[in-house]
């Protein structure tokens, strides 16, 4: 699939559909009988080519997703990660996201909430549409190669799911959208409750796993496979367990063995971790590696790369690449953003000195790291002259677009090894196996000490030789996944949710556990435990979905 197989013509194919759509919904009246500007629905479906566009259609959603504006159609939306600014290890240099970083201010309008909701059950939607046209016999008929009918309903399967996991995480009550929308009242679904979005999701995910090949060709990299559902069913039921005493059909210990279970039919999980570098997970020349489970697939339009333009057009300008907001371009990340990101002082002081992931995660000016960064001018001198640089490390900054310099290439990592060998440590530390929850650590920490430019094995991060607490593990999860895919806030609601950490005393020394800096903000820290563990439902959907609008939005929010 990398880097325009299915991205662009994925997403010229969905234009197709969705006019289809409306085309058949028309009268026949005579006057309305006019040719179709668009290929028909009932004919698109031509050949097993037409099949992989389709799908490629659900995954060049998330181009959307992280392109600089993630589009909906809302222009000031901005970009994705801005959310992740309510974790502990970013900042910014400013007040210019204080209801996201701080918990000040944020309403059911917000346009950055708006925009991911949206786009997440875009998504779901075409997962949804080529879930029906793989039942269709006509379109099976097209398909020439053996199990392909199969492996791509476990690809749209998978898709479904990480949207889904998403949406519950974020939005507990989003409703479970599993079926194609045609007409406006079947898009009136209620809202959801307890575990009942997480559960499609795990039982999407667990059919995935035995439709999904086992790897794919080299043609075809990038695609999701076996182990990527298998990962991805670790995380699920890791925050099933976590949530358990919340929600009525909670079976924590139950959970926490399933993640297990799911980890141990994973292939190869402690060589794969051993062989590839820690750096290698950012960088452009190794995409799609051994330890990816799943990445977008990254890439530039044909004619511009426009981080200003939606790339669901179908046609030759708008984002296609990625922007990583903590790393790229600042004069433009300032303005898209509203102020710079960078690491907090929690985050650089958790580093053991001389631990290989600190140079693939931060650069200090004051130890000579500026070399080569230029282009970062006064932007050194936020963050006490430290700067995030986990994808932008060396060469890897390559491939930028080239008009605006905003978007990348270079795939953001969505799901990794070591981020559900890490996961998977909680279950077995809480269900009394402690050595085993060990061992995930210390494959993790050997892999960092391998993972130096020479090439020559580190001092530290040294083994664990005695037992391992749930502190070591959320240390070692902050070190290893820093910055990265939204999942330091999920983290530290799950724990709250399952009692490792207490949230409301964290608010009480926000610039202590936080990583909030005192120095740079002028607002205060409104952290809100019955109300900001979940963001509001937009205002949008509640106007337009009765169902939603009778039962109310999240607590906190009007």
């Amino acid at each position: 699939m990398k880097k325009h197989r299915n991205q662009k013509s994925g997403k010229q194919f969905f234009a197709l559909a969705l006019a289809a759509v409306g085309l058949l919904s028309v009268s026949c009246e005579s006057f309305l009988d006019v040719p179709p500007t668009s290929e028909l629905e009932s004919v698109y479906f031509e050949n097993e080519n037409r099949v992989d566009r389709g799908i490629g259609a659900i995954y060049s959603e998330l181009g959307v997703l992280y392109c600089p504006n993630m589009d909906n159609g809302a222009f000031a939306a901005g970009p994705l990660g801005k959310l992740w600014l309510s974790g502990d290890d970013l900042t910014v240099q400013n007040n210019g996201n204080l209801h996201f970083e701080a918990f000040v201010s944020l309403t059911t309008g917000d346009g950055t909430v708006k925009s991911y909701w949206s786009i997440l059950y875009a998504l779901i939607a075409r997962a949804n549409f080529m879930l029906e046209k793989l039942e269709d016999p006509k379109v099976l008929a097209v398909i020439e190669t053996p199990d392909k009918d199969k492996w791509c309903k476990g690809e749209a399967l998978f898709l479904r799911s990480w949207a889904n996991i998403r949406l519950w995480d974020s939005f507990r009550k989003a409703p479970n959208q599993n079926f194609r929308i045609k007409t406006i009242e079947d898009s009136w679904l209620p809202p959801t409750k307890n575990f009942e979005l997480l559960d499609q999701a795990i039982g999407d995910l667990e059919e995935a796993v035995d439709l999904l090949p086992d790897s794919w060709d080299d043609k075809n990299k990038g695609r999701v496979f076996k182990n990527s559902a298998r990962g991805l069913l670790v995380k699920a039921y890791m925050l099933r367990a976590c949530y358990a005493a919340q929600y009525e059909g909670g079976d924590r210990n139950g959970d926490y063995g399933r993640a297990i279970a799911w980890f141990e039919k994973m292939d190869n999980a402690v060589s794969t971790i051993e062989g590839v570098p820690f750096g290698d997970n950012f960088d452009i020349r190794k995409e799609n590696n051994a330890e990816s489970l799943f990445e977008y697939q990254a890439s530039h339009n044909i004619k511009e790369d426009n981080p200003w333009l939606n790339g669901n057009f179908g046609g030759d300008a708008g984002a296609m690449g990625a922007l990583y907001i903590q790393y790229w371009e600042h004069q433009h990340t300032n303005y898209m953003c509203g102020s710079v990101f960078g690491p907090t002082q929690k985050l650089i002081s958790s580093f053991e000195k001389g631990d290989p992931r600190f140079d693939e995660t931060i650069l200090n000016r004051n130890e000579g790291g500026k070399d080569g960064f230029d282009w970062l001018s006064g932007d050194w001198y936020n963050f006490n002259g430290y700067q995030f640089i986990k994808y932008i490390n060396g060469e890897r900054r390559g491939d930028l677009d080239k008009t605006y310099s905003v978007t990348s290439g270079n795939n953001p990592r969505l799901l990794r090894l070591a981020d559900v060998k890490l996961a998977v440590a909680e279950a077995y530390l809480q269900t009394g196996n402690e050595p085993a929850a060990r061992q995930q650590l210390n494959d993790i920490r050997k892999r960092a000490r391998l993972s130096t430019a020479d090439g020559s094995e580190a001092a530290v991060p040294a083994d664990f030789n005695t037992a391992v607490t749930m502190d070591d593990i959320m240390k070692e999860r902050l070190l290893e996944l820093a910055g990265e895919e939204d999942i330091r806030f999920s983290d530290m609601k799950r724990w709250h949710a399952a009692g490792y950490i207490n949230l409301e005393e964290w608010a009480e020394k926000p610039y202590e556990m936080w990583g909030y800096d005192e120095a740079n903000k002028i607002n205060p820290f409104e952290f809100n435990v019955e109300k900001n563990l979940l963001l509001p439902i937009p205002q949008s959907e509640i106007e337009a979905n009765p169902l939603m609008q009778a039962d109310g939005n999240n607590p906190g929010y009007y």
